[in-house]
């Protein structure tokens, strides 16, 4: 079985897309966890009003806002999937997400962390980032992004017990912290089965995370801290390690002087 887990807060009309597009699952084998951090627009009265009609199982849980990488442990420690599918509120995956997600799995090395899929702009269709030379690519997220130079975001799916030995850390009083700092721990033990297919439909924001990145670091300095330090020991190309000693160096200045605090 599959777990799709959805982390939330504020969304609720949005959710309908996503709620509406796993209805239509070509395979229903899939429960749906939603962890609710801390909403306040009457996301808690319609999760309740879908488990009557919903073909699928929810599991809905209500936190107090913590950001999206607390949901994220949560999350994996009530699933019951093999594996873990991480679909934000805002975005929708195709009507045979969960039966290629059970095609690719099937025959995936017990040894592999888990899958990546292809992202799609919901407004286009177009598939966000180069294409992958060979339709099937066994690598580490490393390897895919600063070897083959493979950018863009992915739909990772991950095996469940290997997500539960690689939880996010908590930091007091911080909501954020760069998912790829996991991923990349996890690569440095297990592959990743990168597959050149879409299943998942997101809004591109070019300037998303960069407009917001000075915002970011300023409240959550110390995982910023911590994503560069782990990023610094690894193999990158020169213009990378000093790109990432000087966010290192930024995010120490923001715990020193308070960031926005």
């Amino acid at each position: 079985m599959v777990t799709v887990f959805t982390p939330t807060y504020n969304r609720k009309n949005s959710l309908k897309f996503l709620y509406e597009s796993l209805k239509r699952q070509t395979d229903m084998d899939f429960q749906w966890i939603v962890v609710d951090d801390g909403s306040q627009d009457g996301t808690n009265q319609y999760i309740e009003s879908l488990k009557g009609d919903a073909p699928f199982e929810i599991k809905y849980r209500y936190v107090e806002n913590g950001g999206k990488m607390r949901a994220i442990n949560i999350g994996v420690s009530i699933s019951d999937g093999e594996f873990f599918f991480i679909v934000d509120s805002d975005d929708f995956v195709t009507n045979d997400a969960i039966e290629k997600i059970k095609k690719y799995g099937a025959t995936l090395p017990k040894d592999m962390g888990g899958m990546a899929f292809r992202k799609m702009n919901r407004v286009d269709g177009v598939v966000t980032g180069k294409p992958f030379p060979q339709h099937v690519i066994d690598s580490t997220p490393l390897e895919i992004v600063y070897k083959r130079g493979i950018i863009g975001d992915k739909a990772e799916v991950f095996r469940t017990d290997i997500l539960r030995k690689y939880p996010f850390r908590v930091h007091d009083g911080e909501k954020f912290i760069p998912e790829a700092l996991v991923w990349m721990k996890i690569g440095t033990q297990h592959k990743i089965r990168y597959i050149d297919e879409g299943i998942y439909y997101f809004e591109y924001l070019p300037d998303g995370y960069t407009k917001n990145f000075t915002k970011l670091i300023k409240n959550n300095p110390k995982g910023f801290k911590e994503y560069y330090k782990e990023m610094l020991k690894y193999e990158l190309p020169l213009t990378n390690k000093i790109k990432f000693l000087l966010r290192f160096l930024q995010a120490e200045f923001y715990i020193l002087t308070g960031g926005t605090k």
